[in-house]
């Protein structure tokens, strides 16, 4: 039977679009629960809106690389299942990895010419098991989260607690640059000028954006969002 033929099927378009129906019911009932929740908090939609807009901004910067990346999964899982796990996860880099682990187990890799079925169903094994333990970890560990804030607010100072949850996020996202500015590669370590370019002058714009527009708040919103499509803009004409 005909790769190409069943991975790009009716068939399959009508599976993967239960997933993606799924997901937006999601954010929808998180969308709901998120306006009930702001206003026992007394935030205005007004604010809400605000929030979702500057999200929304922000998003396109991150969402340029996993598109790129998302051809080649194209290429390899079809139209389809590329589709639906990127409504599901989003990150075509981490996918694209699974799919490849997972087909290594047998022998194959997406890019041979003897990747076939066997191969396709390994690889849709390997990206379901990676996105359960996700998933796992988020049922057990969410529902509890405001319990264990409250109790560390009892316990300690509460304005403490909140710089050790911003710290933590400002720790994640610095390990994230990290990555992409430090490589390993071959035992030694491995310096990309573009990367360190884009890094910094996005830091920069966005230091100038905050500062220079501090009292208009449709500029803060797209700042950050703005900020690193600079960095990408920048990066691409001095490196091409």
């Amino acid at each position: 039977m005909d790769l190409q033929s069943v991975i790009n099927s009716p068939g399959l378009w009508v599976a993967s679009s239960i997933m993606v129906i799924i997901v937006l019911l999601q954010s929808i009932i998180y969308l709901k629960t998120a306006f009930t929740q702001a206003e026992r908090l007394n935030m205005s939609r007004k604010q809400c809106y605000a929030g979702m807009r500057s999200a929304m901004i922000t998003a396109i910067g991150p969402s340029l690389s996993p598109v790129i990346i998302a051809l080649a999964l194209i290429a390899v899982l079809g139209a389809p299942t590329a589709w639906m796990r990127m409504n599901d996860i989003g990150a075509a880099r981490t996918e694209l990895a699974m799919v490849t682990l997972a087909t290594q187990v047998i022998g194959l890799t997406p890019q041979s010419p003897d990747f076939n079925l066997t191969g396709y169903a390994y690889a849709l094994w390997g990206m379901a098991l990676n996105n359960m333990g996700w998933m796992i970890v988020a049922l057990v560990l969410t529902p509890g989260m405001t319990k264990y804030v409250a109790k560390l607010n009892t316990k300690y100072n509460p304005a403490w607690i909140k710089f050790l949850l911003s710290g933590a996020t400002v720790g994640l996202f610095a390990f994230l640059l990290s990555n992409a500015l430090v490589q390993v590669k071959s035992g030694a370590l491995s310096l990309n000028p573009g990367t360190w370019c884009a890094a910094a002058v996005s830091a920069v714009s966005m230091l100038v954006i905050s500062r220079a527009f501090a009292k208009h708040q449709r500029m803060q919103e797209v700042a950050l969002g703005l900020s690193m499509l600079i960095g990408m803009f920048v990066t691409t004409v001095i490196f091409g």
